[in-house]
């Protein structure tokens, strides 16, 4: 039986554009928010305003959770980041979390993050070990498990900045954080293309903010789907494009806020 106590939680959940597959897709997602066994208090779902995305999910039936779902309409940029964000904003919780409508949440997610927040209070962002799939459900392997590696970071399972700019595989995916460091040292960044959250990561452990990845299963990201956000990056950019924008992460994240970046292609 699912546990109706308030755990101060809002799941944002950003859709850029309405199809076949998103419709499948969005389902999966959304049923693995209401079958946590302990729900979120809130689903902000984040759509382009007057789009087919935004009559769909109207239209979808939430049952027993629908009085927990906010749909809110955003009339600006509707890149994950901008989309991102916006939903953070209207979010009632002091914990905010990230679900991309292709993954999936572990059923037991949010109770253990609920736990892990008990027990360490200091932690202001708390990470998944992340099971990646291909778009045919089969194993790739996992992310986020190098924090538990011997002597990886100084501390056994916290994500540190010097630990980010020697390794780079990280995601942020399902990631559990209070929304005031968002308020304090910003959200993602919309000109950083491909490795915002790389950079989101370096400016959150540049700020202090404590980064705990949790040793437990927490979500399924579907790696590399076709159609997806980083599929198109991967595309379109050669390798020296990517790294570009890995070297701008690294620039920029002194920042807070979003700074006009332009890239020029280099001849030879």
């Amino acid at each position: 039986m699912t546990n109706k106590t308030k755990n101060d939680i809002s799941v944002i959940l950003p859709i850029h554009k309405l199809d076949d597959s998103t419709k499948l897709l969005l389902n999966n997602a959304i049923n693995s928010v209401k079958d946590q066994t302990v729900r979120p208090d809130e689903l902000v779902i984040v759509v382009p305003k007057n789009s087919d995305a935004s009559s769909y999910v109207k239209s979808f039936d939430f049952g027993d959770y629908k009085d927990s779902v906010s749909i809110v309409e955003n009339d600006g940029n509707t890149d994950f980041s901008s989309q991102t964000n916006f939903g953070i904003s209207k979010a009632k919780s002091e914990w905010v979390s990230i679900l991309e409508y292709d993954d999936e949440y572990a059923k037991i997610w949010f109770k253990n993050v609920i736990e892990y927040r008990k027990a360490y209070e200091n932690v202001d962002i708390f990470m998944p070990i992340i099971v990646d799939v291909d778009d045919k459900q089969s194993f790739i392997g996992f992310t986020n498990e190098a924090v538990w590696a011997n002597s990886f970071s100084e501390e056994l399972g916290i994500l540190d900045n010097n630990a980010l700019l020697a390794y780079q595989n990280f995601n942020i995916d399902g990631i559990v954080l209070r929304k005031s460091i968002i308020e304090n040292f910003g959200g993602f960044k919309s000109n950083i293309k491909l490795t915002f959250p790389y950079e989101f990561l370096l400016r959150m452990t540049f700020q202090a903010a404590k980064i705990m990845v949790i040793p437990k299963f927490g979500y399924k990201h579907v790696n590399q789907r076709a159609g997806s956000l980083f599929a198109s990056y991967k595309e379109t950019l050669d390798g020296s494009e990517s790294r570009y924008w890995l070297g701008q992460a690294k620039k920029e994240y002194y920042h807070k806020k979003d700074r006009e970046i332009t890239y020029e292609v280099k001849t030879t």
